[in-house]
């Protein structure tokens, strides 16, 4: 998704050494053996790793056939494996695979021989004994071996164990920018942003660096040294810290699933809303019945300026000139989301550049879109900032469903995607129509022309409609119409210049219009597509440019 975006930390697993040796037991116990033996033997991970795939096979053999385990092993795991009936005097080849497929250990170079019930354990590929087999498994005893392994001098061990790399494989993320770094344990590194872009993986190594671990570019020169800060951080050379982390987190997009539900404040709360995990909600300042929601990774980034608001306004006057259908709703939808945009930003709306008004059945929606200065947020970025509201009218409930999504300009299109699944998601509405009400069959009289002469009409209600000479046509309301000459006018022009000559609404609807198109000349900086803020480099973001 964005999938869930969460990705499982990477463990990348050391490349295998061959077996120097395993003790005395092959000549000893290749005498007396019986062929076709039925063998079970328990294979033990001591090897400081995840072992994935165990293959064992009869020596010299070219078909390793099926791993013999079912799920991983994790360090210090145990698993029975029984083998069957396969013959025995040759002796058997093993080889075992992390989770990513690398191999650990591959002892295909020559033959093994256990007896039935033995134990298989896998050490550490470096170490002096890779693989043991005993006939009784004793924790303690390896837990010996595996501290005098980590604890041996240089002679003794391979030079990159000099620091033990296991104190750095892992998930990291930076403290102060928008990155993580993944060490394995085959001496590589990756880094990832929160958008998702990818770097690596480079070669790391240990044996150079003093106590910490070297990163290198792809060129092979030195990208930065990272050293143990204490439990659970790392410290680079210029003194930022990064936390462990058990999980990749991204910024939120349209394409994440909506895992995370949260319920509206006041009498509203058995109404809920679902959001992506990435995103936090939590009750809006200001909007009695508001929640709002912000990505939990936008620290340093271009996110760091966005974010979404879903609540419910109360609306009252308007019912019965929404209940007429899609053409005279329209109007009406436009002044209610003209109010709640100055009720809810008000003097920040720089330009607004259209509005949108749908009939999807069971709901009117309305969205606008605009430009907002960037002093909307605290400590406000100095370009504008992009703005979606979109107002839904359910029914005569006493309330619309409002979402507005701000975002700097190369961010708003996701944002305003995401606001719009997380509106569908509300749990808010009924079985209301949007159908408009019946047409009466007859005009009331209003002018003394005969059959085929068109004329405007007022029915008991005192709407204005329009007989046309043979059918009855739609005009609107009686108290927002007037006729004068035979015309039809009308009488509330100034509601819709609600902000003024400035602030207008474009009431043109055109079907290749591009609501994310920049409404400037280009002259200035922040009207020019594709423009954003960034001011988190700090040399890391060359990679992700």
């Amino acid at each position: 998704m964005k999938k869930l975006t969460l990705l499982p930390v990477l463990i990348l697993t050391i490349l295998c050494c061959a077996m120097t040796g395993c003790g005395d037991r092959q000549s000893n116990e290749q005498s007396g053996r019986q062929s076709n033996e039925t063998l079970s033997v328990t294979i033990v991970n001591r090897s400081l790793q995840d072992v994935a795939e165990v293959y064992i096979c009869p020596a010299g053999s070219d078909d390793w056939g099926e791993t013999r385990i079912e799920t991983t092993l994790f360090d210090g795991d145990m698993a029975s494996v029984d083998l069957g009936s396969i013959p025995l005097e040759d002796g058997f080849n093993i080889c075992f695979f992390g989770p990513d497929g690398t191999m650990l250990n591959d002892f295909s170079g020559e033959a093994l021989y256990f007896n039935d019930r033995d134990y298989l354990v896998l050490l550490p590929p470096e170490s002096d004994v890779p693989l043991d087999i005993v006939s009784a498994y004793s924790g303690s005893k390896y837990d010996k071996m595996i501290n005098e392994y980590l604890s041996a001098p240089e002679a003794e061990q391979d030079p990159q164990s000099l620091v033990n790399i296991f104190d750095f494989v892992g998930c990291w993320k930076f403290d102060s920018q928008p990155y993580y770094l993944v060490i394995g344990d085959s001496y590589e590194w990756m880094a990832m942003n929160v958008y998702g872009d990818q770097i690596g993986p480079f070669a790391a190594d240990t044996a150079e660096a003093e106590g910490g671990i070297n990163l290198y570019h792809e060129d092979g020169s030195l990208m930065d040294t990272l050293y143990l800060g204490g439990e659970g951080y790392l410290v680079d050379s210029e003194g930022n810290t990064l936390t462990a982390s058990e999980y990749i987190m991204l910024l939120p997009t349209a394409d994440d699933d909506l895992n995370m539900q949260a319920s509206f404040p006041g009498s509203l709360s058995g109404v809920q809303i679902s959001y992506p995990v990435q995103m936090n909600a939590e009750e809006a300042q200001y909007l009695p019945y508001g929640l709002s929601f912000n990505a939990l990774m936008e620290d340093g980034t271009d996110d760091y300026y966005s974010n979404i608001s879903v609540s419910f306004q109360p609306i009252s006057g308007y019912d019965d000139y929404l209940s007429r259908g899609l053409a005279t709703a329209t109007p009406y939808m436009q002044d209610i989301l003209n109010r709640l945009l100055s009720a809810m930003t008000g003097d920040k709306v720089i330009k607004t550049i259209a509005s949108d008004c749908k009939d999807y059945g069971t709901y009117y929606s309305i969205i606008g879109y605009v430009w907002l200065d960037g002093s909307i947020f605290t400590n406000g970025p100095s370009v504008p900032v992009r703005g979606t509201m979109e107002v839904r009218y359910f029914g005569p409930t006493g309330y619309v469903l409002v979402g507005m999504s701000i975002a700097l300009e190369n961010r708003i299109q996701n944002y305003f995607a995401i606001c719009t699944n997380m509106l569908n998601s509300c749990t808010f509405g009924g079985d209301w129509s949007t159908a408009p009400k019946h047409v009466p069959s007859t005009p009331a009289a209003s002018d003394s022309g005969d059959y085929g002469t068109p004329y405007y009409w007022y029915d008991e209600d005192g709407d204005v409609w329009y007989w046309n000479g043979y059918d009855n046509e739609f005009i609107g309301f009686g108290d927002s119409y007037y006729i004068e000459d035979g015309q039809y006018y009308e009488s509330n022009d100034d509601s819709w210049d609600y902000y003024g000559d400035d602030y207008d609404w474009d009431y043109e609807y055109y079907d290749d219009y591009d609501p994310w198109s920049d409404p400037g000349d280009g002259d200035d900086a922040w009207s020019d597509p594709g423009d954003y803020y960034d001011d988190y480099d700090d040399g890391w973001g060359d990679y992700f440019d």
